[in-house]
């Protein structure tokens, strides 16, 4: 897959007519694997056309707005989907106050002959496009909402599920587990004291799901671990305002500061705890881990 980032609106048409699915796709969903899906039936090359930052990141203006997948890793699950271009657009003032006309006339130059679009797409200044506006340019292909077990699936309904901390649930309708990609940072060292060294992890503009502990896979350096995580403000140790994400990774006990961990969430054990002692934490926590070990299950876990 070949990335193009157009900034400034100065770039070259792509040397080929493509075929491209259009959207913010955040979350790259089944309802959003469909559509990219569609765009590759069609004879021409496959693209997926999206924006950056996301739109509701300008418009509202709201520093490190959360994302189901922030820009890298929305490319990176594209990129094992089979598409050849994935283009990304800055969604800028120029871009926002685009009139429709012109928006579709920037497609064009492009080399967009045909297109791919979510039943309520919209485009261009105030949102006046519409795919009305598309099918008469283009070779024009609608999805329509996408069902799957009776819901509606959505960024939005994702992101209300992840609140909720029902990762299990947020998984079938993302078609894989939900993963939060960072670094690892130094973090007060209370776990390591207490037998269940963490890793701090740096989440960025990523969607937290909901206060408490999971069960988890993480990945480092191409190696799968099972591990547990914690989201929260560490009640009983050293309360902090702003959310941290620990995990305490099963069978790995070295300096992995710096390193790329991504933490695979599988499944919600319990709401995070205020406990009266250490020496009741370390009880529960070794509870914690039982049970992700159960959950594992066939997962033939030796570490």
């Amino acid at each position: 897959m070949k990335s193009i980032f157009m900034k400034d609106k100065n770039f070259f048409p792509l040397p080929e007519p493509v075929c491209a699915a259009i959207g913010n796709f955040d979350g790259v969903h089944l309802g959003h694997q469909k559509l990219i899906d569609e765009c590759k039936r069609h004879g021409y090359k496959s693209a997926v056309l999206t924006f950056y930052p996301h739109p509701s990141v300008f418009l509202k203006r709201i520093p490190n707005y959360p994302l189901i997948t922030p820009l890298a890793h929305k490319m990176d699950i594209v990129s094992r989907m089979g598409i050849d271009y994935f283009i990304v657009v800055e969604f800028d003032d120029d871009l926002a106050k685009m009139p429709k006309e012109e928006f579709i006339q920037y497609m064009k130059y492009m080399n967009i002959r045909s297109c791919v679009c979510g039943y309520d797409f919209t485009f261009g200044k105030k949102a006046e496009g519409t795919i009305a506006d598309l099918r008469e340019h283009f070779e024009f292909y609608e999805v329509k909402k996408f069902i799957f077990d009776d819901v509606r699936v959505s960024s939005t309904y994702i992101r209300e599920l992840l609140l909720n901390g029902n990762v299990y649930e947020a998984n079938r309708l993302l078609g894989r587990p939900y993963s939060i990609r960072g670094s690892v940072i130094y973090g007060s060292q209370n776990g390591r004291v207490i037998g269940f060294p963490t890793a701090n992890v740096d989440y960025k503009n990523y969607f937290l799901p909901a206060s408490g502990v999971y069960f988890t896979n993480v990945k480092i350096d191409g190696e799968l671990y099972l591990g547990m995580c914690n989201i929260g403000h560490n009640p009983t140790f050293n309360y902090t305002l702003e959310h941290r994400l620990e995990v305490n990774i099963f069978g790995l006990d070295e300096d992995i500061y710096g390193n790329t961990a991504e933490i695979i969430f599988i499944q919600r054990i319990r709401n995070e705890i205020k406990f009266a002692d250490v020496e009741e934490l370390i009880i529960q926590l070794k509870k914690d881990k039982a049970k992700c070990l159960e959950l594992a299950g066939d997962l033939n876990y030796t570490k």
